[in-house]
């Protein structure tokens, strides 16, 4: 039996990992932290009375009966909690983003490395059906040689608490971003070189982070990929994303379930349902979205402990992410195009 302690028991991570740890076999759910009473309590229902509950996530890592633990806290706390756990010899699924710098991202990594133990980041699109579906598609050539990707998403505000803060985030597009930057790196599947954005708060002026932006990666090679974004547009939306190469494309649509891929060289136009499996589906954010990647990603960590296997979304992948969110936010306040040399100090 598997024991896994949760750090940081609010909405996300009782909605998200509890309930999805709660269907895993041979998973034992042992211990939960956080600051808030109505947290544990909750916790308790979904659990049941015999779990373990802190208001310290310090104590939690003090248990010798526990395996691992998923860090679920606000994004500032990731780098202490994530290195404290893997030196007190747990296996760790941190959620996004790995750390709020490249200096934290590295000190986790060598954490890691020193421990012996998985360390596996919240990168859950990764693991969604409609982006596996799609990466392999590229992977086989549906459309020739990768050129361009984008991503647009048009959707409402952050939640109210913590996701509004500057100083807990690291930033919209850090903690927003980071899934759709690390998919282009993923599938992209070459170094990012350059990064140019643009954005602002243009219509959420009550709040301290952006509300909207624009972000240009130039990729070793010539590929390139954009995102826009934008907050203030709570209906009517869905995220896009889509790959371009020298014989076709494929768009995808992620609430919809819809992949559609081009030739270019007949005129020819498949549209595709990619359904989850079981209920994968079973995840709704805080603007109404369903996250789907969540419950395979927990079984993804859980197989990587079992038969210690690198996990797909591993340290230095997360790492690349973080640096390339640094550099879009970067670029934006320096009005200028940032290179990912000065960022990753190569």
């Amino acid at each position: 039996m598997l024991k896994i302690g949760l750090l940081g028991a609010g909405w996300f991570g009782r909605e998200a990992h509890l309930r999805n740890l709660q269907k895993l076999e041979g998973v034992l759910v042992s211990a939960v932290s956080s600051r808030s009473p109505a947290s544990l309590a909750a916790s308790r229902e979904i659990i049941g009375p015999d779990l373990k509950t802190f208001s310290d996530w310090r104590e939690v890592l003090a248990l010798d009966e526990l395996d691992a633990v998923i860090v679920a806290l606000t994004n500032d706390q990731h780098h202490e909690a994530a290195t404290a756990a893997l030196r007190a010899g747990k296996h760790v699924l941190c959620e996004k983003p790995l750390g709020l710098t490249i200096a934290q991202c590295d000190e986790i990594i060598a954490a890691a490395g020193d421990s012996g133990k998985t360390l596996q980041i919240g990168h859950e699109m990764r693991f969604q059906r409609l982006y596996r579906h799609m990466k392999e598609m590229i992977d086989l050539g549906a459309i020739g040689e990768l050129q361009l990707m984008w991503c647009r998403e048009f959707r409402g505000p952050m939640r109210p608490g913590w996701r509004s803060s500057e100083a807990l985030t690291g930033g919209t597009i850090l903690e927003k971003n980071v899934h759709h930057l690390d998919l282009f790196n993923w599938m992209m599947d070459c170094p990012p070189a350059r990064v140019s954005a643009h954005g602002g708060t243009n219509v959420l002026r009550d709040g301290e982070i952006l509300d909207n932006a624009q972000i240009l990666i130039e990729y070793e090679g010539g590929r390139r990929a954009s995102l826009e974004l934008c907050l203030f547009a709570p209906h009517g939306g869905d995220c896009e994303i889509g790959a371009c190469g020298d014989l076709g494309r494929i768009d995808t649509k992620n609430q919809a379930l819809e992949l559609v891929h081009h030739r270019f060289d007949v005129p020819d136009r498949q549209v595709m349902q990619i359904a989850d499996e079981g209920d994968a589906a079973n995840f709704v954010d805080s603007s109404g979205r369903v996250d789907r990647g969540i419950k395979p990603e927990l079984e993804h960590f859980v197989e990587c402990i079992r038969h210690d296997r690198t996990p797909l979304n591993d340290g230095p992948a997360a790492r690349l992410a973080v640096a390339v969110c640094l550099a879009a936010q970067e670029s934006i306040r320096r009005r200028e195009s940032v290179t990912m040399a000065e960022i990753l100090g190569a």
